[in-house]
């Protein structure tokens, strides 16, 4: 019996302390929103200091808009940028991938969520302008277009034509008019040279193979064959072919004139060679290394046409020349050298567009370094959204300039209730700025040293030729990007520094701006921004480096001021600082290009079209690069 009842006694307590225990403790789900493991975790980025970033006050700078019948002046105003970590439980939507920003921000607007146009997205408008001048000076100078005389083939031919008889050079370009579609009569044994030559380039796919928009048309396929082609880099043991040609340049004064007008064009156009020129043999009989040292070009090589250089290709060839770069994470020892110092992207003396479209993005990853930065409270993981822009912008730049650059190897108004942010545009105040001023320095470029009438010449889309002419539309993209700055420095309260040189109709300039983000429905933002670039050939482990952007997603930003402004009913009122209390904080959604860094077996590229229909197989970054190495493990 007391056995029985001691029993129950426990069985009692044991139920007991399990309901008691139970009415104490709860299921809590817990949601990780740590973001995955990434190369820029390698990066210290640490938040800003309120204590650091004190502007002064302005009562003249006034917000041109008005706040709910008040005047506010953000001049002494901090505003806070960040970048909250994406839940997957919660912001599926975040972590979708769309092939244009257009699809982006009409899924977000769907869902009533407030989209601010990004500096990615501003950049992918210039980035279709930019690939369609591109495409139109590259076949103008090719076929002799508008103004450019002679075209380059004519050019060639030109050139060998000139040759004696009995020269090697003969079957090299004999080679290239044959890629030209211009094909020259050769004796037998020069017809033998000149298959070879092009058995040779044609087994290289990272230079005879098209990618970035010149698979847009057959005139494009073979503007890129044509003066890849005439890339070649001739080492000291084969320097004959080019002192032949050399020879030819020497002797035609009028010949060597067309020839460094071409070599000038390219330098500014993208940036100077890599290499030694033709010109630059001329009077000499030095060995390349020497000629290199001479005339300060990066690889004792020599070219008919040069590739361009780039500080990228600098870096790298500096760094893996001896040997491999397996290891390496090209993209992120690359922002590491810049952010250090130790790569300078200022534009030297003699640089081209190239080097001024990269310099526009220097800030992204220095803010410092930007006149914004006076206005701006940026946190770590705000920070870290600026540098994956860098990634995605300087490959999209590249990627325009694919086939020149080298390889690596009123009334009484009630006070408004809440005081916001009002953006209008992601504040990269000096990143506009400096694109607006890259488009005026080749438009400076292309009036005062090309004879080409810009007005005949039409930029290029995939779907054939662009409304707008050249002139015009250059014009207009200098105007945009400084009307972006404009509207950027008000919406921050920083006072915007315009050289006079520059000669902005600063009116003209804002309404260019306000009228382009009035509407966000521009066919250049619904163009497929996917695209790819190769950087590097690793010759150690057999394998292409390659940069690319997967697609647009989109990211939540939230502004709020952390010093704020001030407001007046009126001009005759007094400014009044508004209290802490009444300040408000905003969210919005930014569309973003997700970049990617990866390797593909021997010296294989992938087409805009290879590219993106992997990704609409893969359609998440993950995804898309387990595809990769699988094929690569296959060996398919």
């Amino acid at each position: 019996m007391t056995l029985v009842v001691l029993a129950l006694i426990t069985v009692g307590g044991v139920l007991g302390y399990g309901a008691w225990r139970n009415a104490f403790y709860v299921t809590i789900e817990h949601t990780d929103v740590h973001p995955s493991p990434d190369p820029l975790d390698d990066l210290t980025l640490v938040d800003d200091r309120l204590e650091d970033v004190r502007p002064d006050f302005d009562p003249q700078r006034v917000d041109r808009r008005d706040y709910e019948g008040w005047q506010i002046n953000h001049s002494a105003a901090v505003i806070q940028l960040d970048c909250p970590d994406i839940r997957p439980d919660r912001d599926t939507a975040m972590l979708r991938l769309y092939a244009t920003y257009a699809d982006a921000i009409r899924e977000s607007e769907s869902s009533g969520l407030v989209v601010l146009p990004s500096a990615n997205m501003l950049d992918g408008v210039a980035k279709q302008f930019d690939d369609g001048l591109y495409a139109a000076l590259d076949l103008a100078c090719f076929r002799g277009d508008a103004g450019f005389s002679p075209a380059a083939v004519d050019f060639v031919e030109a050139l060998f034509s000139a040759l004696p008889p009995d020269s090697h050079a003969r079957g090299f370009l004999a080679a290239a008019l044959q890629l030209a579609d211009r094909p020259v009569q050769l004796e037998s044994h020069q017809q033998a040279a000149a298959e070879n030559w092009l058995e040779e380039f044609q087994a290289d796919p990272s230079r005879s193979k098209p990618i970035s928009f010149y698979t847009w048309n057959d005139d494009l396929r073979r503007v890129w064959k044509f003066f890849r082609f005439l890339q070649h880099d001739f080492e000291q043991a084969n320097v004959a072919v080019p002192r032949e040609i050399a020879d030819v340049l020497a002797s035609d004064e009028s010949l060597r004139r067309d020839y460094v007008e071409l070599i000038d064009f390219y330098s500014k156009l993208t940036n100077p060679a890599d290499g030694l020129n033709l010109n630059q043999l001329i009077g000499s009989d030095a060995e390349l290394t020497e000629l290199a040292r001479q005339h300060h070009v990066q690889l004792p090589v020599v070219s008919v046409l040069p590739a361009s250089t780039s500080r990228e290709t600098e870096l790298f060839n500096r760094l893996f020349s001896t040997g491999t770069a397996a290891q390496t994470n090209l993209m992120v020892e690359l922002i590491r050298q810049i952010r250090s110092g130790d790569v300078d992207l200022t534009p030297r003396q003699d640089s081209g567009w190239y080097d001024h479209q990269i310099h526009a993005l220097e800030t992204l990853l220095l803010p410092t370094r930007g006149k914004e930065s006076q206005k701006l409270l940026l946190t770590a993981k705000y920070k870290r959204r600026l540098i994956q822009a860098f990634q995605a912008m300087i490959t999209k730049r590249r990627e325009t300039h694919a086939r020149q650059l080298g390889r690596i190897e009123a009334t009484a108004a009630i006070p408004p209730r809440k005081i916001r942010p009002r953006l209008r545009v992601e504040p990269c105040a000096t990143f506009y700025l400096r694109t607006a001023r890259s488009y005026a320095f080749l438009e400076s470029f292309l009036h005062a040293h090309c004879e080409a009438d810009l007005g005949q010449l039409h930029g290029w889309r995939e779907g054939g030729e662009r409304e707008n002419d050249l002139q015009t539309e250059l014009g207009s993209m200098k105007q945009l990007f400084y009307g972006f700055y404009l509207l950027a420095c008000e919406d921050i309260g920083l006072a915007p520094e315009l050289n006079d040189e520059e000669a902005v109709d600063v009116d003209a300039a804002y309404r260019a701006g306000e009228a382009w983000l009035a509407d966000l429905a521009h066919r250049d933002l619904a163009v497929d921004t996917r695209v790819s670039v190769p950087v590097m050939y690793d010759p150690a482990v057999d394998t292409t480096r390659l940069w690319a952007t997967l697609g647009v997603r989109m990211v939540k930003l939230d502004a709020k001021y952390v010093r704020p402004p001030q407001m007046r009913e009126n001009p005759q009122s007094p400014w009044q600082l508004v209290q802490a209390e009444r300040l408000g904080d905003v969210t919005y959604v930014i569309a973003v290009d997700e970049f990617a860094e990866f390797s593909l077996p021997g010296r294989q590229t992938l087409t805009r079209k290879q590219l993106r229909d992997l990704a609409d197989r893969h359609p998440s970054k993950q995804a898309f690069l387990d595809a990769l190495s699988k094929m690569a493990t296959s060996g398919r």
